[in-house]
């Protein structure tokens, strides 16, 4: 159930099998606000599955037409920042990363000099996520990094 009414009426994005969430792309207390975002959302999403939803009800779902293209996106502090592709190079020794992985949850710490002394400072997140595997499970991706801060002294 909501507990705000900014969680009345969200869009969800996920898998064709609808077995994973991908992502919460809007959240709003308003039905035109979220019917606009649903259209820019059916535009931008192609071959994703997407739900509409007000509270816990279903308003739409659709399949929505075209091939999947996964925009790059960087995760900061436990917030999606969509479009938005880091270099190894951009990280800071304030930085820590996160490995998540997608197939099993095993979370890791990665240390950034190692994924530079690797992959070089010019290297994108995005090129970095699909050559990393798990540890735990030993799959081939896919596998997410998440940009953290040290807790500042």
């Amino acid at each position: 159930m909501a507990k705000t009414a900014e969680d009345n009426f969200r869009i969800e994005v996920w898998d064709r099998d609808e077995q994973a969430l991908s992502e919460t792309i809007s959240r709003s207390p308003d039905s035109s606000v979220s019917q606009a975002a649903w259209q820019a959302a059916i535009r931008r999403r192609p071959g994703m599955l997407l739900i509409h939803y007000n509270s816990r009800h279903v308003m739409e779902k659709i399949l929505t037409p075209g091939e999947v293209k996964i925009p790059p996106q960087a995760i900061i502090d436990g917030s999606v920042h969509a479009g938005l592709d880091v270099a190894l190079g951009d990280l800071r020794e304030w930085h820590v990363l996160r490995a998540w992985c997608r197939s099993c949850s095993h979370h890791a710490t990665v240390k950034p000099a190692g994924l530079i002394q690797r992959y070089g400072k010019g290297a994108l997140f995005s090129s970095v996520e699909r050559a990393l595997f798990c540890t735990s499970c030993d799959r081939g991706g896919p596998v997410r990094l998440e940009i953290h801060m040290l807790p500042r002294n």
